[in-house]
């Protein structure tokens, strides 16, 4: 039995990149328009969702959200035209999870956590939410803001956050740390030079002012635009 690949709207260059990837193989790939459709396609034989529209409804995210609830298939969503080579480069990993065993979950799934009524952050796969575009982090991105999460309400110092985000053994700077700050301020702010969420505290440190407002769904489908 072929396992499947779920592709919502995708753009000809992706359908034809899919298509040679996966002719004589194991896998198949399930086309749709919508994310509506989803749901009715998606089994036990799915391995990853492709998102390929460039407008993003806030119904589609609620859609997207209650399906990462229930299911352990990824979701990759691609900004059509682009980067083609960061594309495709997504879409071989994605294809390198069928030769992977699967790993039966230990846990319950992490919940998404609100930065600010228009960013969320999503542990689970290490991604930055924001005004409906999503963004990657990087590992060490992804430590620091999982320590300052975890440091709540506290101002942390430099020396800290080395220790604990790249380790006592290391040979870490502060400028390097000054450099992730600035990128991690990238992705989660709107104006990364007047941040409202990771904030400095002259003298002292960093901390992150955080607001837990959980995102209304808008049934009048208002869209954002993915960068």
């Amino acid at each position: 039995m072929k396992r499947t690949i779920v592709a919502v709207s995708p753009d000809s260059p992706i359908m034809m990149f899919l298509n040679r990837i996966t002719h004589s193989s194991s896998i198949e790939v399930l086309s749709c328009e919508s994310f509506n459709q989803i749901e009715m396609i998606t089994d036990h034989r799915c391995m990853g969702v492709l998102v390929c529209q460039k407008n993003i409804t806030l119904r589609d995210l609620s859609i997207w959200h209650r399906l990462r609830e229930k299911s352990a298939f990824p979701f990759v969503f691609i900004t059509p035209g682009n980067n083609e080579q960061l594309e495709y480069e997504i879409l071989n990993q994605l294809f390198s999870i069928s030769a992977q065993p699967d790993v039966k979950k230990t846990g319950p799934e992490r919940e998404v956590i609100y930065l600010s009524p228009d960013v969320i952050f999503d542990p689970s796969c290490k991604m930055i939410w924001k005004q409906g575009g999503g963004q990657m982090l990087t590992l060490m991105e992804y430590r620091l803001l999982e320590y300052l999460l975890e440091s709540g309400d506290w101002v942390i110092n430099i020396d800290h956050i080395i220790n604990k985000v790249w380790g006592v053994d290391t040979f870490t700077s502060s400028n390097t740390v000054y450099v992730h700050i600035r990128k991690l301020r990238e992705k989660i702010e709107e104006d990364p030079s007047n941040p409202k969420i990771l904030v400095t505290c002259h003298g002292l440190g960093y901390r992150l002012n955080i607001m837990n407002n959980m995102l209304e769904v808008d049934h009048n489908e208002r869209t954002v635009q993915l960068k």
